[in-house]
C-alpha cells in the first residue's frame, strides 16, 4: 500500500534520524525525487539538526554539585519561613491583644452616645421652651354625660315573724262610758288584733237578683251606682295599647320641650321615641323612653307628661290607652 503524501511529510523526521525500514525509505527516496514540498521540508530538518548539534549544552561542573543539596535545604528553609508567618498573620486577627490607647477607644463609645443624647434632647427641649409663637387655643364647651343612677337601696330586712296566738272572738260587752257627744275620747287599752266579724248579706226589699249594695228600690240589673258610667264605683280598667283598630287619641293640649342648652352648644340633634300611658280622663300618667338621646330624653318626657288627650271610650266606658310619641329636636 503506497502511502499519501500527508503520511510522508510526517515521516521525514524518522527518516533523517533513519528510523524506518528499507522498503519505507525507498518509497520515501522515491517520493521526494518529484515532490518539491518534500524536499524543502527535509532541508528545513536537516538544518536544524545541525543547529542543534553545534549549540550542545554545556555539561556542569564538579562545584555545581556540590553546592546543589545545600541550596535545597536553603530553599526548603525558606519555604518553611515564610509558612510560619503566613500562618501568624492568619491568627493575629482572631486574637485580641491589647494595644496603646486602648482606653481612649473605650470612651468614645459613651463619650458619643451622651454627645448624641443631649442633642437630641436640646432639639425636643428648645422649641418647647419658645412660647412666642404658640398658636391660639380656641376653648369648646364641653359636656359630660350624666352618670348611671344610683343602685336601688337594699330590701328592708324580713320582719320578725309573731308567734300565732289564738284568735279569739271578742264578745260584745254592754259597760257605761262617760262618752260626750262632740268629743273624742282615747281609749284605755288598743288590742293587738281585731276579731273577723261575719258579714250578712243584707237585701232590699224590691230588689232585683244581681244588684248591689246601696242601690235603688226597683231598679234595673247592672244598673250605674249613684249615676257614675262604669258601673261600680272605684272599679278601674287596665289601660289598652293603641294597635290594630284602636287608634291613639287625639291631642287636646300640647306642650312643646324645652331644648336643653347643653345639648344646643354640644351641637346635637335627634329623634326621641316615648311611649305614654294615658288614664280614663285623657292625662298622661306614665313615661317611658323607647329610643333614647342621653342629652334630650328629661326635656322629652318633661313635655310629654303635660300633654292632655281626648278620652278614649270603648263599649260605653272610659279607658286609658298606651302609644307612642316621636318628638323631633332641630336646631335652627
Amino acid at each position: 500500500m503506497r502511502m499519501d503524501h500527508t503520511t510522508i511529510k510526517d515521516l521525514l523526521s524518522a527518516f533523517l534520524d533513519n528510523e524506518l525500514d528499507d522498503l519505507k525509505k525507498a518509497e520515501i527516496s522515491a517520493h521526494l525525487t518529484g515532490c518539491q514540498d518534500c524536499q524543502e521540508e527535509l532541508t528545513l530538518l536537516q538544518k536544524l539538526d545541525e543547529f542543534s548539534k553545534e549549540n550542545s549544552p554545556v555539561s556542569p561542573d564538579e562545584d555545581f554539585w556540590n553546592i546543589f543539596p545545600g541550596r535545597i535545604r536553603s530553599q526548603l528553609s525558606q519555604n518553611y519561613l515564610n509558612i510560619q508567618k503566613k500562618e501568624a498573620n492568619m491568627f493575629k486577627d482572631s486574637l485580641f491583644k491589647s494595644e496603646k490607647g486602648s482606653g481612649r477607644k473605650a470612651l468614645a463609645f459613651p463619650i458619643a452616645f451622651l454627645l448624641h443624647a443631649s442633642l437630641v434632647a436640646a432639639m425636643v427641649v428648645l422649641p418647647l421652651m419658645n412660647s412666642s409663637n404658640l398658636p391660639e387655643i380656641e376653648v369648646y364647651s364641653a359636656f359630660l354625660a350624666p352618670p348611671p343612677p344610683p343602685p336601688p337601696p337594699p330590701p328592708p330586712p324580713a320582719k320578725k315573724s309573731r308567734p300565732k296566738r289564738a284568735r279569739t272572738r271578742i264578745k260584745p260587752v254592754q259597760a257605761r262610758t262617760n262618752i260626750t257627744p262632740g268629743q273624742l275620747v282615747a281609749p284605755v287599752e288598743i288590742p293587738d288584733e281585731i276579731a273577723e266579724e261575719e258579714l250578712i248579706d243584707i237585701g232590699v226589699e224590691g230588689g232585683v237578683e244581681g244588684g248591689v249594695e246601696g242601690g235603688v228600690i226597683g231598679g234595673v240589673l247592672g244598673g250605674v251606682v249613684g249615676g257614675v258610667l262604669g258601673g261600680v264605683v272605684g272599679e278601674v280598667q287596665a289601660p289598652v295599647r293603641a294597635i290594630g283598630e284602636i287608634t291613639p287619641p287625639k291631642l287636646v293640649h300640647r306642650v312643646e320641650p324645652i331644648y336643653p342648652e347643653i345639648a344646643r352648644q354640644a351641637r346635637i340633634e335627634g329623634i326621641s321615641i316615648i311611649e305614654a300611658t294615658t288614664d280614663m280622663y285623657g292625662r298622661v300618667q306614665q313615661v317611658s323612653v323607647l329610643r333614647s338621646i342621653p342629652l334630650l330624653d328629661q326635656a322629652a318626657i318633661d313635655a310629654v307628661r303635660q300633654w292632655v288627650y281626648e278620652p278614649m271610650v270603648i263599649n260605653g266606658r272610659p279607658r286609658g290607652v298606651i302609644f307612642t310619641v316621636t318628638i323631633y329636636f332641630t336646631l335652627k
